[in-house]
């Protein structure tokens, strides 16, 4: 259920804050929060309609007004017309506003409130984000999440979340999955949140949700192409301070989101999942390869079986099931895994001749008995990742 602007007023921050004008409009919906100043200075050819997102909660010390208070009609005006939720100014230059400010802020509904000089704004935009992202968190829990990837929520849900959240989406988006690929390594949430909630650029084109000990990062669009989403999602990486050498970046491909945000999630998720279970950083969905299909189908009877049948008279040989799975996971190319298994190409074939006797795959020709061996390998360690 979305944040109303008399809810913001239980926070810390918000303590002390007074109601000028605007009483009628205390049910409005809060997305966001913004500071305005320098926007509205008179020596300032400020002309920007994304300076502030729609249901924004903004703030102000009405510095650019100090000279001519007529100014702050024309702000507040321009602000209503963009679409914000509430303003508030901070008491250090005016402690009343006009009266026709006064006058359009309760013909509008649009609520004003003043607050004190000992109110920090960062704490302030801070405190309101956090607010709104844990109205998200609720939204979009990790049980919707899991349902999503899962493909277990009816599509009418789906389209029910995707407006509930605050982020309000342009025709496109992109979902990333971000998860430390260094053991040991976890991500400071606390420090990538707080970072994000301070970006302002960020807040009309990302939203960040915690899934399974990792990130999603939710991105969207005007435009269905991979370098403005790549554009976003460095600028993102940047501000958050996310070390890329040591995470893997899971990204799904584009697709509208409130008919398949559930997509977007899954595909990021099983590019993370494809690229734990091969310990390689695959990147984007459509290079996961057979993973399209084996992921959504680990928990198949049918495939579990299969991969049991194929695997079950090497599984007490660690040698021989270590081998074949160095082979699937370096695509079956036999001097990979002659390397990392430290030994001689000989050696691997000889131990293959084996696998082949022993699994009873000796008539059949070397693409059926890689093909049917990849397939059950990675069912295998697909259900070793039992994390995923």
């Amino acid at each position: 259920m979305a944040l109303k602007v008399k809810e913001l007023l239980q926070l810390q921050s918000l303590q002390g804050f007074k109601l000028v004008s605007g009483e009628k409009g205390m049910d409005r919906v809060v997305c966001s929060a913004g500071i305005a100043d320098y926007e509205f200075a008179p020596d300032v050819d400020y002309h920007n309609d994304n300076a502030f997102d729609k249901d924004s909660f903004v703030i102000s010390s009405l510095l650019f007004a100090q000279n001519d208070s007529s100014r702050i009609l024309d702000a507040v005006q321009n602000l209503y017309n963009l679409g914000i939720s509430a303003f508030a100014y901070k008491r250090v230059i005016y402690d009343e506003l006009p009266a026709e400010v006064v006058a359009f802020s309760n013909e509008n509904n649009l609520p004003i409130f003043s607050f004190g000089p000992d109110r920090y704004f960062e704490n302030i935009i801070y405190e309101i984000m956090e607010a709104v992202q844990r109205d998200d968190t609720q939204i979009l829990a990790e049980e919707n999440i899991k349902k999503m990837i899962e493909n277990e929520l009816p599509k009418e849900e789906v389209l029910r979340i995707s407006k509930s959240i605050s982020l309000l989406f342009k025709k496109n988006a992109v979902a990333v999955y971000i998860k430390p690929s260094v053991k040991g390594i976890k991500l400071d949430m606390s420090r990538i949140f707080r970072n994000f909630y301070l970006n302002k650029s960020l807040k009309n084109k990302a939203m960040l949700c915690k899934y399974n000990k990792g990130l999603f990062i939710i991105l969207t669009s005007a435009y269905d192409e991979d370098e403005k989403f790549q554009l976003i999602l460095s600028e993102a990486m940047e501000s958050l301070s996310i070390d890329e050498e040591k995470v893997y970046i899971s990204r799904g491909n584009i697709y509208h989101p409130y008919e398949e945000l559930d997509r977007c999630l899954r595909e990021a998720y099983h590019t993370f999942a494809a690229s734990v279970t091969d310990c390689r950083d695959y990147g984007t969905f459509n290079n996961i390869g057979s993973f399209k299909y084996l992921i959504p189908l680990k928990d198949s009877y049918a495939l579990n079986e299969f991969s049991e049948s194929i695997l079950r008279p090497i599984l007490d040989k660690e040698e021989y099931l270590n081998t074949v799975i160095t082979l699937v996971v370096n695509n079956g190319d036999i001097t990979s895994t002659a390397l990392e298994c430290n030994c001689h190409q000989n050696t691997i074939r000889y131990r293959l001749a084996k696998v082949r006797e022993l699994i009873g795959a000796g008539g059949k020709t070397e693409f059926e008995f890689y093909g049917e061996l990849s397939t059950a390998v990675r069912i295998y360690l697909l259900k070793k990742q039992a994390a995923l």
